[in-house]
Parts: C-alpha cells; sequence; structure tokens
C-alpha cells in the first residue's frame, strides 16, 4: 500500500506542477486559460457568458489550488488534505467539462497551457483516472510506510511515465485517433 500512497502523491504533484505553470509561463498562456475558463464556467453555470474578471478570479484560484495541492502531496502530514484538493479540482475540471460537451460548446483544453484541441471525451476520462489515483492515494495512506528506496525509484519511474503520457494526451490522441474521429 505504500507504493500506492507514494505513486499517488507523486503522480498528482507532476500532474499539477505541470499544469499551474503551463498556464502561469507567460501572460498569453495565463489570458488563454482565463478564456477558455469563462467558457467552461459560463457552461457548467448554464449561462451564456461570465464576466472576464469572474474567468480571470477563477483561473487565478484554480491555479493557487493547484499549487497547493502539488506542495501538500510532498509532506506525509499534509498528503490527505493535498489528495483531497486535487480530487475536489479535478471534480470540479470534469463537471464543467461534462457540461460544455453535453451543451454543444467547443473549447480548447488549456489544462495544461499549451494544447489548443477542443476538450472531449478523453480529457474527462483522464480526470477520472486522476481521482481514482487521488482517493486510492488517500486510501493507501493511512496503512502507508515508508517504502524500501529501491521501490520507491521504481514506483517513481513509473509515475513519471503515467504522468507524461496523461499530460501529452492530445498529442497522443492525434497520432493514433483515425483521421475522421479527428
Amino acid at each position: 500500500m505504500e507504493y500506492v500512497a507514494f505513486g499517488a502523491r507523486g503522480l498528482i504533484c507532476l500532474i499539477f506542477v505541470v499544469s499551474a505553470f503551463g498556464k502561469v509561463r507567460d501572460r498569453a498562456a495565463f489570458t488563454e486559460f482565463t478564456r477558455t475558463t469563462r467558457i467552461l464556467l459560463g457552461a457548467a453555470l448554464r449561462r451564456r457568458e461570465v464576466s472576464r474578471p469572474a474567468a480571470t478570479w477563477t483561473g487565478r484560484v484554480v491555479v493557487a489550488a493547484e499549487i497547493a495541492a502539488a506542495l501538500l502531496v510532498l509532506f506525509p502530514v499534509t498528503a490527505a488534505a493535498g489528495l483531497g484538493v486535487a480530487a475536489v479540482l479535478l471534480g470540479a475540471f470534469s463537471v464543467a467539462m461534462v457540461a460544455a460537451l453535453r451543451g454543444g460548446v467547443s473549447t480548447s483544453c488549456r489544462c495544461f497551457g499549451a494544447s489548443t484541441a477542443p476538450i472531449g471525451r478523453r480529457h474527462v476520462v483522464r480526470n477520472v483516472l486522476l481521482i481514482c489515483a487521488a482517493v486510492a492515494g488517500l486510501v493507501a495512506a493511512s496503512a502507508a510506510g515508508s517504502p524500501p528506496l529501491a521501490g520507491m525509484v521504481i514506483t517513481a519511474v513509473a509515475v513519471a511515465v503515467v504522468a507524461l503520457l496523461m499530460i501529452r494526451l492530445d498529442d497522443l490522441y492525434e497520432l493514433f485517433a483515425a483521421p475522421e474521429a479527428r
């Protein structure tokens, strides 16, 4: 169980660090992220539009929460709080995406800042898998001890590979999806 807890914490940390950085790496990236936030927030609230200040404020809160989750999971004492914050954030992202998809609203997924790929079910599935990882980490944390170093290294490598696949999901989709599915 200690590997599950360690792996979940590592995965959430990597995902949220890359996600937050991708959104704030420069002014243009944050502007695009808040534009997407405005659209998704409007879809989730079943409104046509959400004000620009509300979307900017929400974007700042999202980035702060992502950074907080990444920092909290680093330490065993605060790991449960970080995993909880991550699960709630991912749940909110998923609700907004599903609302947009059901409402026929099209926007790019700015999950990691740079992608211009339109949101799709694959993004919701990715979020659900990350929620499962956070919950598994919460459950495993109660029984976790300190895993041996060799096991931690192997787990860290596996986590890095999984995180990379999740972060580059849109590129993988473009590479492997049938032309008519794009």
